[in-house]
Formats: structure tokens, C-alpha cells, sequence
């Protein structure tokens, strides 16, 4: 056949397109070229079991995975509602991760077994190549506590990518590695919340973090004021707040972001503000995106309330030095009905939030309030009947969940959602056509 015809380059890089199972049913034992290709030439085997099913993952693990174990980069467990119970099989065809001697990523979702962390804190530093780390959705209930997962952690020497979203499978308080790591650059923590006097131990002791992706909900304070001098090299930012405790005098030592998102509850910080952070503290930010979401304190008030809001926006530093415009959303309600919420974001929205996509009232500082309505920065979105799908609106949804989707004007939309890949809906009652 003419794929034999193609050079050895052309169907290595082939090899990349397909799922290992597919591969090796696909070439393997064919040709002795294909064979020595797969299992002496292709260097990039990806095991990812999410979503494999339980045949499939013995036949891999018992006909394939003894043949390639130096060539696998990357691994990927998962216990989710496709592959449950998957990792009581993790000691059976994996008894120990040193024979994946250049794994470069590992990845753990929706673990609810402690057995593999616990040996993997023992194994993992014996891993030359591991640069990526992965653990989410896990429900790990251990005699290691979570201070000695972080250490551990800290102490892998060419850790790059760390992405811990919930390990307890509850909210956990991060803890500050008592270790310094010199090659993690990216943390993404989530599912959990930093404490304001754990960042800058965090940052001291990750002093090559580019970018940071966490909770700040505590309202303690630093233990003690960092040194004038010191500065971080944290270059991107992505906060979620719900405190104004010490908030002003943090950005200091903040010197080179260049990029920051701020997501904050319940308070909120003016134009004005915001202005001085930016310019006294942050010389190097290029980009900036802001969530303030918080009540009014004069619910008859509110339209002057958000005008005078907007206008600490106003200034030439937002409108012509960076043209960055802000955009309130509100409802109008009765007084009876409590305080009303506002939402202020930066324009384009990237908010899926229903209090913004179906807010009855909005302003914003842009020229024209009409050039930002089109929410082509929303990827993902959860439709509810508190506001209105129109397709025009949400040029790049590619993910869409839907609750009780029986309204045909609104099916008529959602087939006109050119980019849409996924799509799921809940439906409460039994519908006459199901198959329209």
C-alpha cells in the first residue's frame, strides 16, 4: 500500500495522531519496519486512560506497555464516571513509575485511592524528565499530611508545570513549601485559597514563578514586612480575592507582571485606585483584565452609584494611555427585594457568569456600549431561562451546558453555534419529540 512508500520521518510524525491502542493494532506485526519503528525509533507514547475502557486498558497495559515503557512522555489516570475504579488496577500494571524512566508528565484526575501518591512521594525524584505535574479532582485521604505532598513537590529538580486543583477533594488551605524549588514556573492552585502571609513565603521560595493562578479568601495578614528591596519574578497573575486587607502594599513587590487577572467578592477597589496600583507599583503591565462583583450601598441610588463608579474609570490613563474600558451590569429591583448586586468587568467580558450575561442593565466607559455586547471571548457557558441565548452573541462558544432546554427559539440558536463541541442539557420532564 502507498503508506509504505512514506520515509521513516513522515510516519513517526504520524504515530503523534494516533490513540496507542490504535496504533499498535494498526501497524504492529505488519511490517518488521513498522515494529522497529514503534519500538525502537517513536519516542512520544501518550497514556492518557481517561475515558478507556477496561479491556482496553489491560491490553495496553499487559500486550503493549512492557514493549515501551522508555518511550512513554506522558500518563494520565483517571477514576471519573467513564473509568471508575480505575486506580485499584494502577499497583497491578504499574508496581513502580522508575520503569517510566523518561515520563515527562504525569497526571492524576478524579483519584479517590491514596496508594499511588503515596508512592509516587517516594518514586517521583528519581524521575529525571518529570516536568509536568497534574492533580485534579482527587479525593486523597492519606497518613501523609498535605504539607509533606507540598515538599516533596518542592524538592523535584526539573518541575516546571504544577496544576493542584483540589487533592482532598475539599477546600484546602495551601501551605508554603518549606524547600526552595528553582525550576517551577507555573502553579496553578485551585479548589483551595492561599492565606495573604503564605504568598510571599511561597514566591521567596519558588523564585522563578512566572505565573500564578490562585484564591486569596483569607483576611489574615503577613507575619512580618518583606524586605524594601526584595522583588518577585512573577510575570502573570490570575487572583481571586475576597480581601482589601494589605492588598496596597503586596504590589510592590510585584514589579514585573505583565499580565494580571483579578476576580474580587463582595468588595471593590475604584478607578482611581486602581490607577495608583497600577502606576506606582506595576510599571510593566500590558495586560488587565478585572472582576469586581459586590452590593450597593444605596439600593435607590443605584444608576448615580455606577456613574460615579464609571467615572474614577474615566480618567486618561484607562481611556487613552491603555484604552482599557470597564462595563457595569445590574438589575433593577424593588427595594423589598434587598440590595442589589453589581458586577463591574473589563471589556472584552471573558465572565460566563449568568449575572452578567443576563443582566437586565448595563454601562460601561467604551464609546459605544454596543462594541463589547458580542461575548466573543466566552468559550464555556451554563444557560439558564435568566437570560437570553442568541447564537451572534457567542461567536466561539465551543462548550454548552443547558438546563431544561425545551424552548425550540432556543434550539434554533444553539444549531447556529458554529464552533460547539460539547454540549450538555438536563431535562426535568418527559417532552412529546424527543428526537427533534
Amino acid at each position: 500500500m502507498n503508506l509504505e512508500c512514506l520515509p521513516n520521518e513522515i510516519l513517526l510524525d504520524l504515530f503523534e495522531y494516533f490513540k496507542i491502542e490504535d496504533l499498535f493494532h494498526t501497524f504492529y506485526n505488519v511490517k518488521y519496519r513498522f515494529n522497529i519503528l514503534l519500538l525502537k525509533h517513536f519516542h512520544s507514547y501518550h497514556l492518557d486512560f481517561q475515558s478507556v475502557s477496561k479491556s482496553d486498558l489491560h491490553v495496553i497495559c499487559t500486550k503493549y506497555l512492557p514493549l515501551i515503557r522508555n518511550q512513554i512522555i506522558s500518563l494520565r489516570f483517571s477514576d471519573d464516571d467513564n473509568t471508575p475504579v480505575q486506580s485499584k488496577y494502577i499497583p497491578i500494571y504499574f508496581p513502580s513509575f522508575l520503569q517510566l524512566s523518561h515520563l515527562r508528565a504525569l497526571s492524576f484526575y478524579c483519584i479517590n485511592s491514596s496508594n499511588p501518591m503515596e508512592r509516587l512521594i517516594i518514586e517521583w525524584h528519581q524521575l529525571p524528565y518529570l516536568t509536568i505535574l497534574s492533580i485534579i479532582n482527587c479525593s486523597f485521604t492519606m497518613k501523609i499530611d498535605f504539607h509533606t505532598i507540598i515538599n516533596s513537590i518542592w524538592s523535584l529538580d526539573h518541575l516546571v508545570y504544577c496544576y493542584l486543583n483540589g487533592i482532598y477533594g475539599t477546600s484546602t488551605s495551601f501551605i508554603a513549601p518549606d524547600v526552595t524549588s528553582l525550576s517551577i514556573q507555573y502553579l496553578f492552585y485551585q479548589r483551595g485559597s492561599m492565606d495573604w502571609d503564605v504568598l510571599p513565603k511561597l514566591l521567596k521560595n519558588t523564585p522563578y514563578l512566572r505565573s500564578l493562578n490562585t484564591n486569596i479568601i483569607d483576611y489574615s495578614e503577613p507575619e512580618k514586612e518583606l524586605s524594601s528591596y526584595t522583588t518577585f519574578t512573577l510575570t502573570r497573575l490570575n487572583v481571586y480575592m475576597r480581601v482589601t486587607t494589605n492588598t496596597l502594599s503586596f504590589w510592590k513587590y510585584l514589579p514585573n507582571l505583565s499580565h494580571l487577572t483579578v476576580s474580587m467578592k463582595q468588595f471593590y477597589l475604584d478607578g482611581k485606585q486602581w490607577e495608583y496600583i497600577i502606576r506606582t507599583y506595576l510599571p510593566k503591565l500590558k495586560i488587565f483584565r478585572l472582576y469586581m462583583d459586590f452590593a450597593a450601598d444605596d439600593c435607590n441610588q443605584i444608576e448615580k452609584y455606577v456613574d460615579r463608579l464609571l467615572n474614577s474609570f474615566r480618567s486618561s490613563f484607562w481611556l487613552e494611555e491603555h484604552q482599557w474600558y470597564v462595563q457595569c451590569h445590574w438589575e433593577k429591583m424593588p427595594e423589598s427585594k434587598g440590595w442589589p448586586g453589581i458586577v463591574l468587568t473589563t471589556l472584552p467580558s471573558l465572565s460566563n457568569d449568568s449575572s452578567v450575561l443576563g443582566s437586565s442593565c448595563y454601562r460601561s466607559t467604551c464609546p459605544d456600549d454596543n462594541v463589547y455586547n458580542s461575548y466573543d471571548h466566552v468559550d464555556v457557558l451554563s444557560y439558564s431561562r435568566f437570560f437570553h441565548l442568541h447564537s451572534f452573541l457567542f461567536p466561539n462558544l465551543h462548550h454548552l451546558d443547558l438546563q431544561d432546554p425545551a424552548n425550540d427559539e432556543l434550539w434554533s440558536h444553539v444549531f447556529n453555534l458554529q464552533k460547539l463541541r460539547i454540549l450538555t442539557f438536563y431535562a426535568d420532564k418527559q417532552y412529546d419529540h424527543p428526537e427533534n
